[in-house]
């Protein structure tokens, strides 16, 4: 029966997706860097930051527990997101406190130098 094995693939996969908004205010809050996973609302559909030394970047708005936040995805390391304002999306990235202008970043696949992330919508995921 290879079901139960299934079950534990599953279980698995949904435990690495935890979303923990409290671990991100709490960072926020000590303005502290941190690898977050985050559910939040995209407000704001930003212009793409333009290709530099690394690669273009897809930028858009979120909110977070009533903190607005900008999503930098790099777009040389993985595919746009179809994101549109008014959706929740689940994001796995690294969060920067940058006063004024909080971002999360590296929400693409693993490049060696930094632990791989992600963005969920619609059931699909964007690494």
């Amino acid at each position: 029966m290879a079901w139960p094995g299934a079950l534990v693939v599953a279980v698995a996969l949904a435990a690495c997706n935890d979303v923990d908004n409290a671990a991100f205010d709490s960072a926020y809050q000590s303005r502290n860097s941190a690898e977050v996973t985050v559910r939040a609302t995209v407000t704001m559909l930003l212009p793409d930051a333009p290709a530099g030394a690394e690669g273009a970047h897809q930028r858009f708005d979120v909110t977070v527990d009533g903190t607005t936040v900008e999503i930098d995805h790099n777009l040389s390391l993985a595919p746009r997101v179809p994101v549109v304002a008014g959706q929740t999306v689940v994001i796995h990235g690294q969060f920067e406190p940058d006063p004024g202008h909080p971002v999360i970043h590296y929400t693409h696949h693993a490049t060696g130098s930094h632990e791989g992330g992600w963005i969920q919508l619609n059931g699909s995921t964007y690494e």
